[in-house]
């Protein structure tokens, strides 16, 4: 039986999407359908590109560990005699997680069978071991500390242990992107925590956030999710007139000037940044659930070009690019024809 199906990263869906690359890099474009054909070493050569941009190593480690999903012990055999263990162990342990998660899928808890519950712990307790050691061999590396926030969540930490990873990766690099996302998912209601803890997160990110520095999404990535949170529940309850009034009530001046200052700290000075594209999104999404910010969605998702990733967060409403391409039609932005 096979457990993971291959799946390209750069799948082209109706002439228009590049599905799962949200990224406007060349070389990892290259490298990522290398991985996907087996070719391994491409993977490392681009991670051994990163040693002294975190922002870059954990968007490139991202992107490989997916491709690489169901070639986890192709990895480890590279281990024989390298000299760049702290990258493979690092690849290694991240692709362990994806595969995990990958047997998992993405379903809501309560409709998860078992036998699947059963896999996903024994495959995900293979990553601790390999980012452990990559975090000692390379002690100043966030990286690996990102990664175990994922590995936490899915082993089902308790909130000190959770606390002492998020301690010892913003203690590297406090500012990391990817590892303020992964700590927003981990404080969500549907991962134990609370709305309230989750909105205070996003918050602490946007008043840390550099002049110009995307990690301002992280606000607008909060209110996506407690969208998704309370309108599934009036979904749960049938309560269908409480939600569409909780829809229309949602935005009120307040939420709406606070997300407009979040991303005006970031475009006002914007410098480039690995994770440029998903901020766009994620501002692009939150702006187009509001009529009267439609000509910010707009800025935004004019900015994407061709590039939507699987998950968040178009796919809270359903098939990511189906998604896109409906906003882009709302806001009459010309869907691209071509990678751009």
């Amino acid at each position: 039986m096979r457990i993971f199906r291959r799946r390209k990263g750069g799948q082209t869906v109706g002439g228009a999407f590049v599905v799962g690359r949200v990224w406007k890099d060349i070389a990892l474009d290259v490298a990522v359908e290398a991985v996907e054909e087996g070719y391994l070493n491409a993977g490392i050569a681009l991670l051994g590109e990163t040693h002294r941009d975190p922002e870059l190593r954990s968007l490139r480690l991202d992107a490989l560990s997916r491709a690489a999903v169901g070639r986890s012990q192709g990895i480890a055999e590279l281990l024989d005699g390298s000299r760049d263990r702290a990258d493979i162990l690092l690849w290694l342990g991240r692709t362990v997680i994806d595969e995990a998660w990958a047997i998992r899928g993405g379903s809501f808890a309560e409709s998860i069978g078992e036998d699947r519950y059963k896999m996903f712990f024994a495959t995900l307790s293979g990553a601790h071991d390999p980012l452990m050691e990559a975090a000692r061999l390379r002690p100043d590396d966030p990286v690996p500390w990102e990664s175990m926030i994922w590995f936490a969540m899915g082993m089902q930490f308790d909130r000190v242990e959770e606390e002492v990873i998020w301690e010892e990766t913003v203690s590297r690099s406090d500012t990391l992107f990817s590892a303020h996302w992964a700590r927003l998912q981990a404080l969500t209601e549907k991962w134990g925590g609370s709305h309230e803890e989750m909105f205070a997160h996003a918050r602490d990110a946007v008043a840390i956030a550099p002049a110009g520095h995307p990690l301002t999404a992280m606000l607008a990535l909060a209110h996506l999710e407690h969208l998704l949170a309370e309108e599934r529940r009036l979904v749960l309850e049938n309560k269908m007139m409480a939600y569409v009034r909780f829809g229309m009530k949602y935005f009120s001046e307040q939420v709406v000037d606070e997300l407009k200052e979040a991303e005006r700290r970031w475009t006002a000075h914007a410098t480039p940044h690995p994770r440029d594209l998903e901020a766009h999104h994620l501002f692009g999404a939150i702006f187009m659930r509001e009529t009267t910010t439609h000509d910010l969605a707009a800025r935004h998702l004019r900015q994407v070009g061709n590039r939507v990733g699987r998950g968040a967060p178009w796919s809270y409403q359903g098939d990511p690019a189906e998604e896109l391409a409906a906003a882009m039609r709302k806001l009459r932005i010309p869907l691209p024809a071509s990678d751009a």
